[in-house]
């Protein structure tokens, strides 16, 4: 980096805890063949671990933003509790600056039970707190803020303040990265007229085919692109894609390994691929890291443990690039 960049990230932030067992093997459902947890009601069940970590997408982005190099802020709302402290003590010790985080005294900081099979699937249990309470009052908090990049995660479906987001961005000359949550998709022709206002926008299959047409991964990439500079949809062990809207990179797994935990998986590849983007990398650069930062997450138990060192030395990927038409600007 010729320069320290600014980033900050907006969205979410929770203490998650973890619960380990034999007693939380995934079952599966002999009608529709998915795996399900079942607990007989009244039982007690015993288990074999408990882990206490610290979660959201914009915190987790954060800590990957900051062990890249970034000079990083996080901004996002917690309660005057103990879940609030962890959060705060755990961005602090990777260098995320915390001074604009609002503290809701009256609230309480959002708590997620994660049931983890030995398998690594995991059933989620989310009690959003005060960090979906996010207001545009609450960014007036943040307007001494400055920043090359702001990185959003979801905001709940809050499009008010989403949009006084972009209009700051803007007028301040900061670029904008997106990975939006199930909020924001539930409104998907809302969301799709401010695609134009990112630089980026990072979401997997299933949530790409709510904002665009298309039945293929590489389809929905092409799609999504003439709505933004830089699209991205991931597949998950298909692989992920990636397109500039002149060319279209797709990369398979960065590498066959053992998955303990898939907490965090899709917040560290976007991240990391945000991350290699704002530093000036190429897509295929940003693929790598992308995919590389989720496999070393996925290998550890919680969202942040496993997120890479910026002295982490990457194998290389085999990346296919195909040219696409040229783009043509969509209008919403």
């Amino acid at each position: 980096m010729d320069k320290k960049i600014k980033i900050a990230t907006i969205g979410a932030a929770v203490q998650d805890v973890f619960l380990m067992g034999s007693a939380l093997k995934a079952k599966r459902d002999v009608r529709t063949h998915d795996f399900v947890e079942q607990f007989p009601l009244g039982a007690k069940l015993e288990l074999d671990k408990v882990v206490f970590s610290t979660g959201g997408g914009a915190t987790n982005a954060a800590v990957t933003f900051s062990r890249y190099g970034f000079d990083t802020s996080f901004l996002g709302k917690i309660g005057d509790d103990p879940a609030g402290e962890l959060i705060q003590k755990d961005l602090r010790s990777d260098g995320v600056d915390t001074s604009l985080l609002k503290c809701d005294i009256d609230g309480t900081t959002g708590y997620s039970t994660l049931l983890l099979s030995p398998r690594g699937e995991r059933t989620v249990l989310v009690y959003r707190g005060v960090s979906q309470e996010l207001e545009v009052e609450d960014f007036n908090h943040f307007a001494k803020l400055k920043a090359d990049w702001l990185y959003i995660s979801s905001l709940s479906g809050n499009f008010p303040l989403l949009e006084s987001i972009i209009h700051y961005a803007k007028t301040h000359d900061i670029k904008l990265a997106i990975n939006p949550g199930s909020g924001e998709l539930k409104q998907a022709e809302r969301m799709r007229k401010l695609l134009s206002d990112f630089s980026l926008v990072s979401v997997n299959k299933e949530e790409a085919s709510q904002l665009v047409d298309g039945d293929s991964a590489e389809e929905l990439t092409s799609n999504l692109v003439r709505h933004t500079e830089t699209a991205v949809v991931t597949d998950g062990p298909n692989g992920s894609y990636a397109s500039d809207g002149e060319k279209l990179y797709a990369a398979g797994m960065y590498e066959d390994a053992p998955v303990i935990d898939r907490t965090g998986a899709g917040d560290a590849f976007t991240s990391g691929f945000v991350a290699k983007v704002a530093d000036g990398g190429s897509i295929p650069e940003a693929l790598t890291y992308g995919s590389a930062n989720s496999t070393s997450v996925v290998g550890k138990i919680g969202a942040k443990e496993g997120i890479l060192m910026s002295d982490t030395k990457l194998k290389k990927m085999k990346i296919e690039e195909t040219k696409l038409p040229q783009k043509e600007e969509v209008h919403a």
